[in-house]
């Protein structure tokens, strides 16, 4: 029984000491500490921070469970105060939720770069900086591979038609157009008619300016 009891006990422990209000309280401990010590960002303080039990880490984590509280995803300052971890400051607060937010990409970057990192700062500027890089590339290889437009118009030479061809169509147009045929040859002939009568007039008018010119001549000889 005694046993029971002291497991019972030793879990009612565990549900306490993981409430915002305690996990907040150990973190503004321990940044007094850390704000005490500090002079100057180190490497080997970063990685110390971004463990899974790390100062930075455990803040995001808190702070993603203040927002998740919440219907507007902000964390109202009573709430931050309540935990104890307003005097963190704001920026650093931000900056460990992303860190919990992105933390398989986030670490994932920490583990193939060749040099370390000495603040969550800095971690997102770099982040941020190969985000651009790879999509400008993305964007110079995408324009790459599109075919070039061809800037000379393309000139399609014209297919001479011959007399029955010319015929077919002509009759195709008409039964599309429900037109008869007659009239399309009779418009033909009248053209014909018409042309033949211009050529005609256009000779007799040519023959009398040269008889008449003659007769102008004849006179001044005379």
């Amino acid at each position: 029984m005694t046993h029971s009891a002291n497991n019972a006990n030793t879990d009612t422990n565990v549900a306490v000491l993981n409430t915002p209000e305690l996990i907040g309280a150990d973190l503004a401990r321990r940044y007094k500490l850390i704000k005490a010590k500090q002079t100057k960002f180190e490497t080997g303080e970063f990685k110390e921070h971004t463990k899974a039990d790390g100062f930075d880490t455990v803040l995001g984590h808190l702070m993603v469970l203040l927002t998740s509280e919440t219907d507007s995803g902000r964390i109202k300052s009573e709430r931050l105060a309540d935990c104890g971890i307003n005097i963190v400051d704001k920026r650093r607060r931000s900056e460990a939720k992303w860190f919990v937010e992105n933390e398989v990409e986030a670490r994932e970057f920490i583990a193939k770069s060749k040099k370390g990192y000495t603040s969550l700062s800095a971690l997102q500027k770099a982040m941020s900086k190969a985000d651009k890089q790879a999509s400008s590339k993305d964007d110079t290889a995408s324009t790459k591979d599109k075919p070039k437009a061809d800037a000379s118009p393309k000139t399609s030479e014209a297919k001479l038609l011959t007399k029955d061809e010319v015929f077919k169509q002509i009759l195709e147009m008409c039964n599309q157009n429900d037109i008869e045929t007659y009239d399309i040859a009779q418009m033909l002939v009248d053209m014909h008619t018409d042309a033949e009568h211009a050529v005609r007039e256009a000779k007799r008018h040519s023959q009398q300016r040269v008889t008449s010119s003659n007769g102008v001549t004849l006179a001044k000889a005379i």
